[in-house]
């Protein structure tokens, strides 16, 4: 089936207005006959079944769907199979296929930087969604990945899993590391403030990324940034996987400029007020 425009859109529990605005700007931009809706849903079964019945184009998948949502989509892409989570659906014709992109956004907000990730000592923090999607990523180029959580056997249970190392609690980090990879809600908007890396291990060689998007500048960068680390910022982990998003729903390469424009004012933020955020 077909629709005018077509129809993409995000599924989640609690939607954002964020990937609404990103799409639908840059659908206008390059005058494609697309349109963007952020759906709050609980029922993924009957979201699956509106996409084939509707003829959605693509859906972009949040926590706590990614998982639930494989059983009912007709293939997995081999790397999202290994990742064990989806959080991109296409519908081509009528075959509902999922990817997984998350740890393809992480991988090149840290390549984008010139950093080789090949042999790199690697430590992320967490164990949720996206610690598995970055640990996962880090490892697809070669780095060696240790795994950190305030919950020892989740972050056992993960590294297992991925065929990491698995490093121990929080306690036990140190700073025998090039690339410290933050994955938990620490500093997001609603933990303001809060930072779970220990001051004494930011040291002016390391490179120090937040996945936390929002806000742009967490504790932990503030503090990576005094003590003079490279750091990287989460919202370009979330510009890289909504351009992968958005050639995958429209067979084209979005402008990453302008969509990197549009994501930050979607935050609230000013691409000239950023500029020293992003190294």
């Amino acid at each position: 089936m077909t629709s005018f425009p077509m129809l993409c859109g995000s599924i989640a529990s609690h939607p954002s207005r964020v990937g609404q605005a990103v799409h639908n700007a840059v659908f206008k931009h390059l005058k494609l006959e697309f349109s963007y809706v952020a759906f709050g849903i609980d029922d993924v079964a009957g979201a699956v079944a509106a996409m084939r019945s509707l003829g959605i184009r693509g859906y972009g998948v949040t926590m706590p769907h990614k998982v639930t949502i494989m059983e009912y989509l007709d293939q997995i892409d081999p790397v999202a199979q290994e990742v064990g989570a989806v959080n991109t659906v296409v519908n081509e014709a009528g075959v509902l296929t999922g990817y997984n992109l998350d740890w393809l956004g992480a991988v090149l907000a840290l390549e984008e930087q010139g950093i080789n990730l090949a042999d790199k000592r690697a430590f992320v923090i967490g164990a949720g969604g996206a610690a598995r999607a970055v640990a996962f990523g880090l490892k697809k180029r070669g780095a060696q990945v240790s795994i950190f959580n305030r919950t020892v056997d989740r972050a056992r249970d993960l590294a297992t899993e991925l065929g990491v190392t698995f490093g121990g609690d929080l306690n036990a980090l140190s700073s025998d590391y090039e690339l410290l990879v933050h994955t938990t809600s620490a500093g997001y908007v609603s933990q303001p403030g809060v930072c779970v890396v220990p001051e004494n291990i930011l040291l002016p060689e390391k490179i120090i990324m937040d996945v936390v998007a929002e806000p742009l500048e967490t504790p932990l960068l503030t503090l990576a940034r005094a003590k003079s680390c490279t750091v990287i910022p989460g919202y370009r982990m979330r510009l890289h996987q909504a351009a992968a998003q958005f050639e995958l729903y429209t067979g084209q390469k979005p402008p990453l400029e302008f969509m990197e424009t549009v994501l930050l004012e979607a935050m609230g933020l000013k691409v000239e007020t950023i500029s020293s955020a992003k190294l």
